[in-house]
Formats: C-alpha cells, sequence, structure tokens
C-alpha cells in the first residue's frame, strides 16, 4: 500500500549566520522561518524484503535520485537506527522549485520519515526526530514541529514558537535561475557578513510593528548570492521598484520575497511581473500562509 503526505515550503525572514562549525560545511544559524501552503507531494511505498533498495522517481527530472537526496540519506539512516530491512519506492511530486531556498528538500526528507515511522508504528518523538535529521540537513527540524512561525538555532535542532501578530500579505518572486546553497556558503566573507538581530526581528512580529520588522529583517547569505546571481539583484530592485518596504532572498535563493503595508506594492507587482519569466510568482497571507494569488 502507497502512503503520501504534503511536504510544505518555508521562508526565513530573517537568517542570521552566527559561525562555521564542524564539518566546514555546517553553519550555526538563528533564522525566523515561516510556513507556506506550496507544497510537494510525497508518496512512500514499502517493500518487504532484505534488498534495501531505495527508489526515488519525480516529476522534475533534476531532481536527484541517486545517495545525494536527503530522501535516500533520511531512509538509510532510519534502517541502520530502528535495525530494518526493507526496499522502497518514493515518489515526489515537486511544486516547490530547486535552488529557491524554500525549504523543499528538507521537507521531502522530514515527510519520509514522517511516512516511515507511520507504517512502521515506531512512534518516535518529535526529539528523536530531530536527532536522526539534524544530520542531513539543518532546516528539516523545523518540519518535524511543524509550526508556523519559529525561531530556529544552531544547527536546526533549536526550534522555539513564535507568538506571531503580523497581519501582512507577503510576495514571493523566483527567477528561473537558481543558487547552489554549496556555492552559497562557500563564497561567505564572514568578516564582511552583515548579522541582523534576531531578537528584534521577534519582538517586530509578537508585536506587529511594521517599521522594527523593516528595519532588522536581513538575511546574511543575501550578500554572496546576488555575487553568484545576477538575476537576484534585478529582482530585488524590481520588488523595490513595486515600493515595497522589506525586500529579501530566503534561504541561500534564489527566491526574493517582499512586505509591504501597502496595496499598492501587490498592485504594481501584479502588473511588472510576467509570469513566463519567473518560475515562481505568489502572493501569500503572512498571517496563516495560505496562498492568495
Amino acid at each position: 500500500m502507497k502512503v503520501k503526505k504534503k511536504s510544505y515550503a518555508k521562508i526565513n525572514l530573517a537568517l542570521n549566520v552566527t559561525n562555521k562549525t564542524k564539518p566546514s560545511w555546517m553553519h550555526d544559524l538563528d533564522m525566523i522561518n515561516l510556513t507556506l501552503s506550496l507544497y510537494d507531494e510525497v508518496g512512500l511505498k514499502i517493500i518487504k524484503n532484505k534488498n534495501n533498495q531505495i527508489n526515488i522517481t519525480c516529476n522534475n527530472p533534476s531532481v536527484p535520485t541517486d545517495e545525494s537526496n536527503f530522501v535516500y540519506k533520511v531512509v538509510k539512516q532510519y534502517q541502520k537506527v530502528f535495525k530494518k530491512d526493507f526496499s522502497c519506492n518514493i515518489d515526489i511530486k515537486k511544486n516547490i522549485p530547486l535552488e529557491s531556498g524554500l525549504g523543499g528538500g528538507s521537507s521531502n526528507a522530514t515527510t519520509v520519515l514522517e511516512l516511515l515511522d507511520m507504517y512502521f508504528e515506531t512512534n518516535m518523538t518529535d526529539k528523536q526526530k530531530v536527532s536522526l535529521l539534524e544530520k542531513i540537513s539543518s532546516d528539516s527540524a523545523y518540519f518535524v514541529y511543524s509550526p508556523y512561525i519559529a525561531r530556529v538555532k544552531g544547527t536546526g535542532s533549536n526550534v522555539n514558537i513564535i507568538s506571531s501578530h503580523l497581519n501582512y500579505k507577503v510576495a514571493l518572486i523566483k527567477p528561473k535561475s537558481g543558487c547552489s546553497t554549496k556555492e552559497v556558503y562557500g563564497s561567505l566573507d564572514y568578516p564582511k557578513l552583515v548579522h541582523p538581530n534576531i531578537n528584534k526581528v521577534i519582538e517586530a512580529i509578537e508585536n506587529n510593528d511594521f517599521e522594527l520588522l523593516k528595519k532588522h529583517c536581513f538575511n546574511s547569505l543575501q550578500d554572496s548570492a546576488m555575487k553568484l546571481n545576477d538575476d537576484i539583484k534585478e529582482t530585488i530592485q524590481r520588488l523595490e521598484c513595486c515600493g515595497f518596504e522589506i525586500v529579501l532572498l530566503t534561504g541561500s535563493g534564489s527566491t526574493c520575497f517582499a512586505i509591504s503595508n501597502k496595496n499598492l506594492a501587490y498592485t504594481r507587482l501584479k502588473e511588472l511581473f510576467a509570469k513566463e519569466k519567473y518560475e515562481l510568482v505568489g502572493i501569500y497571507n503572512i498571517k496563516n500562509g495560505i496562498k492568495l494569488l
């Protein structure tokens, strides 16, 4: 029997790179994550044999189906932890763009772990899931707790839900070009990094303080990503021309998001951004993550 589950996207309202950790490709982060109603669909079918084969299929041919996929790594880790032998077929229907900074791969990994836990009735606690996932992706632990908005610290295992009173719309624009997370982190100029004050961002979220949010929202990865991808800079400039007061990259990119307390900015966005030039154009309710356009 095949089981299926939705695998949601997220954006980073703010992201601070605090330092590099060991292994060298890992980083300590301090970020504010917000879940969106945009989702992939993940299906899992267990085959009861001892071959331990993992077959991944996807409607997007650019998605890797080998051991480099987070989903593959999660299954292997699950088999190791629970000493289980089985093969499986995993089908991923991608709606979340690749190399977008929206956490699609990490979300898929969490979803597959939840499907395995449900199928085999291993009754994993959230802490056990996080412990397994943090070895694979710094974003996956956030999806375990399924909060709407939360502060995520360290290598992703420290997740604290925030009481949000924000009442704005957030626009998402992704140019057709993407960003390699590895390359963005690899080209960081640490002495010149901008470090947003995450405590102030939380204060703004809890008090619906737009001016405070505008002042402190930033992404430490943005300058590095813009140097690697000219389309990001152009997208940000066009969003600013629409009149958005907050315009930022999410994650390592290349998706950008914009927030305004004026409706005119969203009207201009609909006129200026042609769907055919961008892979993703959408407006979401920041209060609940539901798509409006």
